[in-house]
């Protein structure tokens, strides 16, 4: 807390009046003291709920591809792997979504934007209708994968569509091959001098 900044001693042959000024100066200023305490505390506590809202306690936005290094690029890369498994499983989006997406750097940023947006559209800070918006995105995202799989690579090989299609069982295999090429061909961050953060 903030020093008390309201300091004057009356004189003792203060009017009524001056006396009545002091006080009500001695209160506000006890009163700026007690706003700026619960300032901290809100921004405190702030920080807590953001880190309970994000999983593992980091939040994949802010990244940008082009801009990683190859630790932060290690980082998303398991988020957005993890996520996208979910994603797929949880949707049934196997036949729309090959298993070698990492290896498609346009899917790779689409999902990367839509584990963002999922992201926020379910946490306590996202309007109402978020979930909803969300759902309307990935719509809109599956019409345009459809598009971009012109060599029908889902499998490994070029396959005919039908509504039991699955990942392969290699794709774990095939997923990490490409996230290690990516991040093996990222400089690393450079170390920074003890003492310093960025």
């Amino acid at each position: 807390m903030a020093q008390r900044t309201f300091q004057f001693e009356l004189p003792q042959q203060a009017s009524e009046e001056q006396r009545a000024l002091a006080e009500l100066a001695g209160l506000i200023d006890t009163l700026r003291g007690s706003v700026e305490q619960l300032a901290e505390a809100h921004v405190a506590l702030a920080e807590r709920v953001d880190a309970l809202d994000a999983p593992g306690g980091w939040v994949p936005a802010g990244y940008c591809w082009r801009d990683l290094d190859a630790d932060a690029a290690r980082q998303l890369w398991a988020w957005l792997a993890a996520w996208t498994r979910w994603l797929v499983d949880r949707y049934g989006l196997a036949q729309d979504l090959g298993a070698c997406w990492p290896a498609h750097p346009a899917l790779v940023e689409e999902l990367t934007a839509l584990s963002v947006s999922w992201h926020h559209a379910y946490s306590g800070k996202a309007d109402p209708d978020a979930p909803l918006r969300w759902h309307e995105a990935l719509h809109r995202a599956r019409h345009r994968w459809q598009g971009w799989d012109t060599t029908r690579c889902r499998h490994g090989h070029h396959t005919p569509r039908s509504g039991d299609t699955v990942w392969s069982q290699p794709w774990p295999d095939d997923a990490e091959r490409a996230v290690t090429d990516d991040i093996d061909a990222r400089q690393r961050a450079a170390p920074q001098p003890e003492g310093r953060t960025t």
